[in-house]
């Protein structure tokens, strides 16, 4: 046995009982880690699913509060007009707001007017009796602590979940008496689970808990539940559990609570044991590696007859690892001979350089993605994806909208080409877009040849109405300018709101910023129920603009889904007014 092969030996065999040692105490800590990941990514999910069905909920809280804060519904629950059940509550209505269940309840407990409806036949019937018997004056149901006090949740209505909510009925401005209670409800049926289901791409089932068809295993997991919601103490809130079944398939459970705080539901999600099978990989990656690793530590052993080899191989190491800690690519390794090593070398100075150029290459094009991002969306919103991938939708207290529509457009349509046209069209809006970036509004979209923008989103900015006006005077200045230039007859109609909205990012490849809420469908109407040349805006926008600019009262007029609302024409700016920076901005109105 020669030198080399006791060296071998040597520090095979020690290194080998030492692997050994170290394969098995990383197995335990691997298996234990992927344990608490693979926990933590179901409890996530299970949480995205919770959520999702709590929007839906919210979503729903929100419908009824609207309905039931109306002087309409107020005025029915008392003297009961049949206009209010022809003019609101057809079954086009019921179809459109997807709903299954609308109770009205008067203060005595006494059912002012209550249906049923099924969406699929699209034929109204008796409110089930289930939602009747939970009506009643001495109900839960009906009782409020205050004004702004409200029930939601599920019930069980004949042997089906239907997720329910109870507002008070109030003024529109949510001042009392109440009136009574006002009950909207949905069925927790097959389409809306499906729909969670997508949105969370998730395989998930719901379980109703008063069947008494539940399989033994899925009692004894809501049996736990159950007890964990006890030992937690708050009965509204939702309980998770986790369980393996199988190799391939691990199990969440949450348990939801009814609107009275019992278990109601078992919500089922069927996870795949990713982490774990990635768990199972890295043991035997470990494994392998500590093996490999014991192989070329014995191999570096006998490398050591050899210093010159290992010398210059080590040189060769540092100097990448340089390199790779500098993360600076134009530098190069130099290794001194003309053998393997120094071939190395010159591979990794060839491989720096492409990597060199790849970096290069890559920077330009995120460089472009980014500004393309940017020309699509709001800078803070195309940040916020960029860092998460993701947009989560925004509630705006107080945000003004414009709409405007070229009056004259069709009439163009008729003695100009196409091209011709979109050129026409597209010069419009480059002027439009020109003052909104010079007054700092935001862009929403153009539709035909409508125009959208608004103001205090996505940063919140105390002028909002006062920049709207300045934009909305500057572009009835561009459609002036126009007719002067080229003789078309064009005149614009504008409309503006203030109010509420909900802001966010839609679609995975094509992503629009868009607007929701009732504010931005009146600042539409505000549109379309005015006059060509005119600015038409809302009391809401008036009582922000009063002290500085000239308006004309309109009158009340008739707006589709509002009823009768006053609304004032703009004019211009007052003589008395300060000096606002904006009105030095529109001045520089862009020319066609």
């Amino acid at each position: 046995m020669n030198l080399r092969q006791k060296t071998l030996l040597l520090t095979t065999l020690p290194l080998l009982g030492l692997m050994a040692i170290l394969f098995g105490s990383f197995s335990i800590i691997l298996q234990r880690s992927y344990g608490r990941l693979e926990q933590q990514d179901a409890q996530r999910n299970l949480q995205r699913v919770d959520e999702a069905l709590a929007g839906d909920l919210a979503q729903m809280q929100s419908l009824t509060e609207d309905w039931a804060a109306w002087n309409d519904t107020y005025a029915f629950v008392q003297d009961r007009n049949p206009d209010f059940l022809e003019s609101n509550l057809s079954k086009y209505a019921l179809e459109s707001l997807r709903l299954n269940a609308v109770a009205l309840v008067n203060r005595d407990g006494e059912l002012v007017y209550g249906t049923g409806y099924d969406v699929e036949s699209r034929t109204f019937s008796p409110l089930p009796a289930d939602l009747a018997q939970q009506l009643t004056a001495n109900s839960p149901l009906t009782q409020f602590p205050n004004l702004a006090y409200h029930h939601q949740g599920i019930v069980t209505v004949d042997g089906q979940l239907m997720v329910v909510v109870v507002e008070p009925i109030l003024r529109s401005d949510a001042t009392g008496p109440s009136r009574g209670a006002l009950l909207m409800g949905r069925y927790l049926n097959a389409d809306m689970v499906d729909s969670i289901a997508l949105r969370t791409r998730l395989d998930l089932q719901i379980h109703p808990l008063d069947q008494g068809k539940l399989p033994d295993y899925l009692l004894a997991i809501v049996a736990t539940l159950d007890q964990m919601m006890r030992q937690g103490g708050d009965r509204d809130t939702t309980t998770t559990l986790v369980r393996p079944q199988n190799a391939d398939i691990l199990s969440g459970y949450i348990l939801w609570p009814d609107i009275y705080g019992a278990p109601g539901m078992l919500l089922e999600v069927a996870l795949p044991r990713d982490i774990y099978h990635q768990g199972q990989v890295s043991r035997h990656y470990l494994g392998w590696s500590l093996l490999g690793s014991c192989v070329a530590f014995t191999g570096g052993m006998l490398l050591l007859l050899d210093r010159v080899i290992l010398r210059r191989l080590l040189g060769l190491s540092q100097q990448v690892q340089h390199i790779g800690r500098s993360s600076d690519l134009s530098e190069r390794v130099q290794v001194q001979g003309t053998d393997e090593l120094h071939q190395l070398g010159d591979r990794i100075n060839a491989m720096l350089g492409e990597l060199q150029i790849s970096n290069e290459k890559l920077a330009e094009e995120q460089q472009k993605a980014e500004q393309l991002l940017l020309n699509i969306l709001p800078a803070a919103i195309a940040g916020e994806l960029m860092q998460t991938k993701a947009s989560i939708p925004q509630h705006f207290d107080e945000v003004t909208i414009l709409f405007a529509d070229i009056v004259g457009f069709t009439s163009l349509s008729h003695h100009m080409s196409p091209i011709k046209l979109v050129d026409l069209l597209n010069q419009i809006f480059s002027a439009f877009d020109s003052l909104a970036e010079q007054l700092s509004l935001e862009k929403i979209k153009t539709i035909g040849d409508a125009y959208m923008v608004a103001a205090g989103l996505p940063t919140l900015r105390h002028d909002h109405a006062a920049a709207i006006a300045e934009m909305a005077l500057a572009m009835q200045q561009v459609a002036t300018s126009f007719q002067a230039e080229t003789g078309e007859p064009l005149e614009i109609r504008i409309g503006i709101n203030t109010g509420v909205v909900v802001a966010g990012v839609i679609g995975t490849k094509k992503f629009i910023y868009d607007l929701w809420g009732d504010a931005v469908n009146v600042a539409s109407r505000m549109e379309s129920s005015g006059e060509p040349g005119m600015i038409q805006v809302t009391a809401a926008t008036y009582e922000r603009l009063k002290d500085q600019y000239v308006f004309e009262p309109r009158g009340r007029i008739a707006v589709k889904g509002r009823g009768e609302m006053e609304t004032y024409w703009l004019r211009g700016h007052r003589a008395d007014a300060l000096f606002c920076p904006l009105r030095a901005i529109a001045l520089e109105t862009p020319t066609l």
